[in-house]
């Protein structure tokens, strides 16, 4: 526990037994935490790492007869990745899709399991 205490946190700028007991852990001084800079400094962060995180991810709208790869579960190492192409039979407002597999047979699937397909045109060579 005392290492815990202790130890200095990146976010925080100090230890959180310091912050906690308004005293330094191993030198017998007062210390006074500015809590509105603390703060302020960790919405900082969090907000700067989910920006990081938000350039990564793909747009993309999924529309009605586009088509659609749905990936496979837990695939084998040389295995196949991802099912398909299934066209898309309705676009819900939940983030899920309404896949056809066969006439009749439909699928209702999150977009995280599918990924767009997108049909290359081949030209002449």
């Amino acid at each position: 526990m005392h290492s815990m205490r202790s130890s200095v946190h990146t976010t925080l700028g100090s230890s959180p037994g310091s912050l906690v007991f308004n005293r330094d852990m191993y030198l017998n001084i007062p210390l006074v935490a500015d809590w509105h800079a603390i703060t302020t400094k960790h919405e900082h962060v969090i907000n700067s790492n989910l920006m990081r995180k938000n350039k990564k991810r793909r747009r993309f709208d999924y529309q009605i007869n586009k088509k659609v790869l749905k990936k496979v579960h837990d695939p084998t190492k040389l295995g196949t990745r991802t099912q398909g192409p299934y066209k898309i039979e309705q676009v819900h407002t939940n983030g899920t899709l309404t896949i056809q597999f066969r006439p009749g047979i439909t699928e209702r699937i999150n977009i995280r399991r599918v990924i767009p397909f997108h049909e290359q045109v081949v030209g002449p060579l």
